[in-house]
């Protein structure tokens, strides 16, 4: 990964990107929310990481870069700019010109003609994939409406009046992004719950209790080393023939541990008032949104399984093997707890 980039992602959005800022931003529910912090992304040639130097950008490949994907993980962005960085190579590589504000990534549903949108209500484009094609969308010359509490959509748009791109994979490119995201996303829910019991008052616990804690957090720092791992190597296979499995293994990675950390988080802190839950909530609901989001941990599996099939007999073994891998060398990796 590229330490610069992942240090100059942390500190700005450190900065920007606090707890009050998402939750203005998740309120507010207006496209023009959160600009001020767009600018400066656009700033620091995060967004165009993947761009070709020639086009103005770093050429970096998403390996380099995925520490700059876990860091939107670890702040809450509530903005696509995982999304839009993909969207940027994409529309660099078919020589068209992007849109300066965030860009989604979207499946169209079974109509072809509507799609659920991650971050759909504060984006102004969305790259979409249909049977027949992938187009650039405008949002402002679709309908767009809100879907759920969060900031996702539901878009309904016109092929006709739409940018076509010579591009496909959509479904795996955001299951990459988002799978990195969320490991992200699980390192911020282990800091707050390891924060917690680590100030607990000693008075206030017996010696079983606080080693039954212990035993929690570990479990959850396994599942979490375990789902930056698999992104890690998502983010490697990015336009290689491995891409497909390795997203499906990162998102299917990603899907599964979600609800066990987050809702390990709030077993931990137990019946801690709702002041300390107020952060922890921003990460947890995402978590919960994303498990869901380009495929859930069902959905890549049999993809896993296929790929497992295909490749030797025994699919059932194949499949935890591979899952029991990346926990392996997730516990060697003692710097990713």
């Amino acid at each position: 990964m590229d330490d610069t980039l992942t240090t100059s992602a942390q500190t700005v959005l450190g900065d920007l990107c606090t707890p009050q800022f998402v939750r203005g931003v998740e309120l507010t529910q207006d496209r023009r929310a959160g600009r001020e912090l767009w600018r400066q992304l656009e700033a620091l040639g995060l967004l165009d990481a993947l761009v070709p130097e020639t086009l103005g950008g770093a050429d970096l490949p998403l390996a380099q870069a995925a520490g700059v994907l876990f860091a939107f993980g670890q702040h809450a962005l509530p903005l696509p700019a995982a999304h839009t960085m993909i969207a940027r190579h994409l529309l660099a590589a078919a020589n068209v010109a992007a849109p300066r504000g965030p860009i989604a990534l979207a499946i169209a549903d079974a109509t072809q003609r509507s799609a659920f949108v991650p971050y759909g209500q504060v984006a102004d484009a969305v790259v979409v994939e249909t049977n027949t094609g992938t187009w650039l969308v405008a949002l402002n010359a679709s309908c767009v409406e809100k879907h759920g509490d969060a900031l996702d959509a539901t878009v309904r748009f016109d092929t006709r009046v739409a940018q076509p791109l010579p591009a496909r994979g959509i479904a795996e490119l955001g299951a990459i992004v988002t799978a990195a995201t969320m490991a992200g996303a699980m390192q911020r829910v282990l800091d707050i719950s390891t924060a917690y019991v680590n100030g607990r008052a000693p008075a206030s616990r017996t010696c079983s209790t606080f080693l039954a804690l212990e035993r929690q957090l570990s479990v959850m720092a396994g599942h979490v080393a375990a789902t930056r791992v698999a992104a890690e190597q998502g983010c490697a296979a990015h336009r290689s023939g491995e891409q497909r499995i390795a997203s499906a293994i990162a998102k299917a990675r990603a899907s599964r541990a979600a609800p066990l950390v987050a809702n390990g988080a709030y077993g931990l802190m137990g019946s801690v008032g709702n002041a300390a839950k107020v952060d922890l909530q921003l990460f947890t609901r995402r978590l919960h949104a994303q498990r869901l989001q380009y495929g859930s941990e069902s959905f890549w599996d049999e993809v896993v399984g296929t790929h497992a099939r295909d490749q030797r007999a025994g699919m059932n073994d194949d499949v935890v093997g591979i899952f029991d891998a990346l926990d392996e060398v997730a516990t060697l990796r003692p710097g990713l707890r």
